[in-house]
């Protein structure tokens, strides 16, 4: 399988992605900024994602047969 991700130098060099900032009169300074902010901010939310919850889950029992029989 081929990995399709880059790496923010790669980005940032990448002729392609240098021709749309340019003509959508982005500076790479300020891309880069926003790459970096939003690797800060995809990596907040993937730690608190994995933040084990306070209160564990709570399983009902099923009633037994006869209990729903009215035994």
């Amino acid at each position: 399988m081929q990995n399709n991700e880059m790496t923010m130098s790669e980005v940032l060099r990448d002729p392609m992605i240098r021709q749309m900032l340019r003509a959508d009169r982005v500076s790479l300074s300020d891309f880069a900024m926003l790459l970096k902010k939003t690797a800060r901010a995809r990596h907040a939310a993937s730690a608190t994602e994995s933040v084990v919850p306070l209160i564990p889950p709570v399983f009902m029992e099923r009633p037994s047969a006869s209990v729903e029989a009215g035994l």
